[in-house]
């Protein structure tokens, strides 16, 4: 698990130079938009990847490279004040969650098509990657304890809304859990009170303990 819930730097840095999978660069975003001081370091990453590229040795272009460069500048439409975009309330998107996330979403929280996961849970499948990385959404009812299991790869779990604990680690909206690959009789406990909303990559299919869980993860697809 990561200190304070917070990404760590060598993601930053990946993320900065893209070298993330679209569904680790989506979290990475929405992550990052919650706390100030990632973005600081962010910009960091990227002016460092900035510095190094202009060490790099330019290739020499063709002859008339500036000549086609200027005729497709001529061919751009007058300068003319760009309206500013509509707001997310305007386009009637959620607007407690970073704009990034809504964007991709395209609909409110509320009204993406959950489906039942088990008691007091929902999930919600976004994309599929490689090598079985899911992007999805969890839903989990207040005071639901979620069934315990291990894990065949990384997990992220971001929350947007609600909260849940892990032993004495509380997570609540913004904050980033990593559980390893490795990590054994992981058991989140979502806190009294709304709804929990999460972010999720799963890498690999989990192993839940119970029988009843492992009677039905292949209709859950996770």
């Amino acid at each position: 698990m990561t200190a304070h819930g917070h990404i760590p730097d060598e993601w930053l840095v990946s993320y900065a130079a893209g070298a993330l999978s679209d569904a680790q660069a989506l979290l990475v975003a929405t992550h990052v938009d919650y706390h100030p001081g990632l973005k600081a370091r962010v910009a960091e990453a990227e002016a460092i990847g900035g510095a190094l590229l202009e060490g790099v040795a330019p290739k020499p272009m063709k002859t008339d490279a500036f000549d086609d460069l200027m005729a497709r500048i001529d061919m751009l439409p007058d300068d003319e004040e760009a309206p500013a975009p509509p707001s997310a309330a305007e386009r009637g998107l959620d607007t407690d969650i970073p704009p990034v996330l809504a964007d991709y979403l395209g609909r409110r929280l509320d009204d993406m098509n959950w489906r039942l996961m088990g008691p007091g849970m929902r999930q919600c499948r976004l994309a599929k990657g490689k090598d079985g990385e899911c992007l999805w959404l969890l839903r989990a009812r207040g005071g639901t304890v979620m069934p315990m299991h291990d894990h065949r790869g990384t997990e992220f779990t971001l929350v947007l809304r609600g909260s849940y604990h892990v032993g004495d680690q509380q997570f609540t909206p913004g904050l980033l859990e990593i559980a390893a690959s490795d990590l054994k009789d992981h058991q989140p406990m979502i806190d009294e009170g709304e709804d929990c909303i999460c972010l999720v990559i799963t890498e690999a299919p989990i192993r839940i303990h119970s029988l009843l869980g492992r009677m039905v993860q292949p209709f859950i697809g996770l």
